[in-house]
């Protein structure tokens, strides 16, 4: 889905997260510094979709990937608190797997 070895190694440097999540589920990132600029990738694969939400105190954005599709959702995102939440949910959620990447939006 997301392949971190294809990245450029500057990009490496600016990794906030990555990762996977389980359906429904949730990671949390409570280091992060409100107002910091972000590139937030999504993906899944399977049958059917997947809505990622991106939470930061007031800051939130919901994306929603077709699983049938091989392609990688971008979206910048600024936080506005000093943390960042990463939400997957889906209808199929026994059909579906999912990756992220967070990294600095230099």
């Amino acid at each position: 889905m997301l392949n971190l070895t294809d990245r450029p190694a500057s990009d490496e440097e600016g990794l906030v997260s990555s990762g996977s999540l389980a359906i429904p589920g949730q990671n949390l990132d409570e280091t992060i510094k409100s107002g910091t600029a972000l590139r937030v990738e999504v993906a899944c694969a399977g049958e059917g979709t997947v809505t990622f939400t991106v939470t930061s105190g007031t800051a939130r954005t919901a994306e929603r990937v077709d699983c049938t599709q091989p392609m990688t959702n971008r979206f910048n995102f600024t936080t506005a608190g000093p943390s960042l939440a990463i939400q997957a949910d889906s209808p199929d959620e026994d059909s579906v797997g999912t990756a992220y990447i967070v990294s600095h939006n230099s």
